[in-house]
């Protein structure tokens, strides 16, 4: 979507945005742990984007957006209201190496995401999303292989005019992703990353405190059909208010697409172990950074911290318009010494006085309904069946239900 007008200077110069409405429903908020047991409300975001473009070489980029938020008693979060600001706003340098190969710089407020979102994204499920103050350089060949190379600090999002900031004495982050071919499969690819962050105000350092965080990991995935794979591991070391920090995460994510059967239904399954871990001695809770909110389901319950799950997931295509899945998310805790944890990284509940593990059964189903190119219709629900270790420190059964309307032009 969007329109595009050629300048008499050699400027190409790009306008689109989009415009959201989501209204959400939860009885069992934060898992039945949270001082209000149930919430509703409706959201509304507006983002509008204008590029320039000159010869190819030169982009300029800025993006504002708006937000608000209606009916919620729980208090609001910082993704949930902003009065109005920037959420990208970059310059950009292309540099053509000979042959498909290319750098690219691009340097101030702009958003990031990498893989599956697992460590990070664009907090795309929250009424405002998610953007970092800093510089990114790219080299590219061709459409397969890129290696990316980035420092950066994540904004804040205030609820007023333009107040929007990054804490770079607070908060910082460096690294660098790179995509390649596989060389065991011609449709599959490989991402190899590092990450490092600096967080002066650490949930794991108690009153807070500097936590030194490395993350090392790879995976491994594929566009075609009809076998589907998304696998990815992860390894997490360093320091934080003097425990030195070892930690992990393993994701498979495999499944096959029926072609020749009615509604080409995909079987999908996907299971994580997160590791976890008591408050003496070393640190084994895994750190998932600045991960997709909706990492589990639409509803955001659980954050992937202190994790086992199981999750076969059912996704029927009615209408080439038309998406809808059906999903069973097993779960238990890592460890029952360690908290159970919600987005973005919060402690909900401590740990099992018992030692159970189970954390319990989520139910998901979605719907999605592209209107149209531009219109895009969406409905999801989850029942979470509350298991015997979310019961033991105060939890419940969780009901959520979300419906969208989205324009994009």
């Amino acid at each position: 979507m969007g329109c595009s007008v050629v300048s008499g200077q050699g400027w190409e110069w790009s306008f689109s945005g989009h415009a959201r409405t989501m209204g959400e429903s939860y009885r069992g908020l934060d898992l039945g742990l949270g001082e209000i047991e149930d919430d509703a409300w409706v959201h509304q975001r507006v983002q509008l984007m204008a590029t320039g473009e000159w010869e190819e070489r030169w982009l300029i980029a800025a993006e504002l957006t708006w937000g608000d938020m209606w009916g919620r008693e729980s208090p609001l979060g910082p993704p949930d209201q902003d009065e109005g600001d920037w959420l990208q706003v970059y310059g950009q340098r292309t540099w053509e190496l000979g042959g498909e190969d290319e750098v690219e710089m691009r340097v101030g407020r702009q958003t990031l995401y990498y893989g599956s979102g697992r460590l990070l994204a664009s907090r795309e499920g929250a009424n405002q999303r998610l953007s970092h103050d800093g510089v990114r350089v790219s080299w590219q060949r061709g459409e397969e292989m890129r290696v990316d190379g980035f420092v950066a600090s994540p904004v804040e999002t205030g609820p007023g005019v333009f107040d929007n900031e990054s804490h770079q004495k607070e908060v910082m982050f460096w690294g660098v992703y790179a995509v390649m071919p596989s060389p065991l499969d011609k449709q599959g690819f490989v991402d190899g990353y590092y990450i490092g962050l600096r967080d002066e105000g650490s949930i794991f350092v108690e009153d807070g405190g500097r936590e030194l965080r490395h993350t090392v990991g790879t995976r491994w995935w594929n566009e075609g059909v009809p076998w589907v794979y998304n696998t990815e591991l992860i390894f997490q070391f360093g320091e934080a208010g003097g425990r030195e920090i070892l930690a992990g995460a393993a994701s498979l994510g495999v499944g096959y697409v029926l072609e020749d059967v009615r509604w080409r239904p995909t079987l999908m399954l996907r299971a994580d172990a997160i590791s976890g871990g008591d408050d003496e001695g070393t640190l084994h809770t895994f750190h998932p950074l600045f991960q997709a909110n909706n990492y589990f389901n639409e509803g955001g319950f659980i954050s992937p911290s202190n994790l086992y799950n199981v999750n076969p997931v059912l996704t029927l295509k009615p209408h080439e318009r038309v998406t809808v899945s059906f999903g069973v998310n097993f779960q238990w805790r890592f460890s029952a010494e360690d908290d159970v944890y919600g987005p973005p990284l919060q402690r909900l509940g401590g740990p099992a006085p018992d030692g159970e593990r189970y954390l319990g059964t989520a139910l998901n189903a979605a719907v999605i309904w592209q209107v149209r190119e531009s219109v895009e219709l969406a409905l999801g629900y989850t029942h979470h069946e509350a298991g015997r270790s979310l019961v033991a420190v105060g939890g419940d059964d969780v009901e959520y239900f979300q419906a969208s309307f989205r324009v994009a032009f």
